[in-house]
């Protein structure tokens, strides 16, 4: 594994286990998440383009369920849309979201 692939893992690793994450991501969204963070080769902070039915195919979500996903994903502080054109492909920010508040 490259040295790149590995900080990726790690981060990834910290964000849904360490941060907590992972409890917090309700359903199918964690697979359209998952196909995020692969298109953005699992580095924080970078944007990707994706259309719906590109997260559909991959994920083999219906459309009502990949929309209900990434608005859960935003409501998390995960991933923020940064393209509001209706009919344009998407583009996906993907945050390094906050440390959870201490117990």
């Amino acid at each position: 594994m490259s040295e790149g692939a590995a900080l990726a893992t790690d981060w990834l690793k910290h964000v849904l286990f360490d941060r907590g994450y992972l409890a917090r991501i309700k359903g199918e969204a964690i697979k359209v998440y998952l196909v995020i963070v692969q298109e953005c080769e699992g580095q924080p902070d970078r944007s990707v383009q994706l259309s719906l039915s590109q997260l559909m195919d991959r994920t083999k979500l219906s459309c009502p369920t990949v929309i209900d996903s990434l608005a859960r994903l935003e409501s998390l502080g995960l991933v923020v849309s940064t393209t509001r054109e209706r009919g344009k492909t998407k583009t996906y920010y993907m945050a390094d979201p906050p440390e959870p508040p201490g117990d």
